[in-house]
């Protein structure tokens, strides 16, 4: 499966699950992951957020009600879960459709990143990262949450993804993730477990 397939499958999909998203075990995973990612954070997040995978906008009504003098921004490839996020936020936060390979912003737009459960999806992982550090202010920060598991399962679950052509579904460790920061000029700053399943990082632009 190419990336253009990849992603047209995936939007498909959450364009389908939309409506009932957060009531599904996908959406309530996620919900978990967006409460302990933000409650991971060492400081309190101030001037301008971007969600990137918003999905409905779970992520956003959480910052928009602890912090409100934050501008939030959010992102979906899934036009559905833009207009469910777009109703959910009003003006409170400027959501719009498009690619995290591509984001619709101008360089150095925000200080801090969110990406919680959606970039094992990413077909160009290196392509997305490369554009968060491109709208990020210097020294901006980064939250990356996802599922992950132990060497054996990640590993079996990675090398079918690849021979079955499923598309852009791959597991990161934090080796793998530390090198992939590394390459896209952020500085790892911290890694945690969350659960059995899933993992919590963050990371400075350098």
């Amino acid at each position: 499966m190419n990336d253009d397939k990849t992603k047209a499958y995936f939007r498909e999909m959450f364009n389908r699950g939309a409506v009932s998203y957060e009531k599904s075990y996908a959406g309530r995973h996620s919900g978990r992951l967006k409460k302990a990612a933000v409650a991971r954070l060492d400081e309190s997040p101030r001037g301008s957020v971007l969600d990137v995978g918003c999905g409905p906008g779970i992520l956003l009504t959480t910052l928009a009600a602890s912090y409100p003098e934050l501008k939030l921004a959010g992102l979906d490839l899934a036009p559905e879960m833009v207009r469910i996020a777009t109703e959910r936020m009003g003006n409170r936060a400027e959501i719009r459709l498009g690619d995290a390979e591509s984001l619709p912003w101008e360089s150095a737009s925000f200080d801090y990143i969110f990406c919680i459960d959606s970039f094992h999806h990413y077909p160009n992982p290196k392509k997305a990262l490369s554009e968060f550090h491109r709208v990020l202010k210097p020294w901006g920060r980064v939250v990356l949450a996802d599922p992950t598991a132990p060497f054996l399962v990640r590993y079996v679950l990675n090398s079918l993804v690849r021979l079955l052509h499923m598309g852009g579904v791959h597991m990161y460790n934090k080796r793998d993730l530390a090198e992939l920061f590394g390459k896209c000029s952020f500085q790892m700053a911290d890694w945690w477990p969350e659960g059995s399943l899933g993992f919590i990082a963050t990371g400075r632009a350098i």
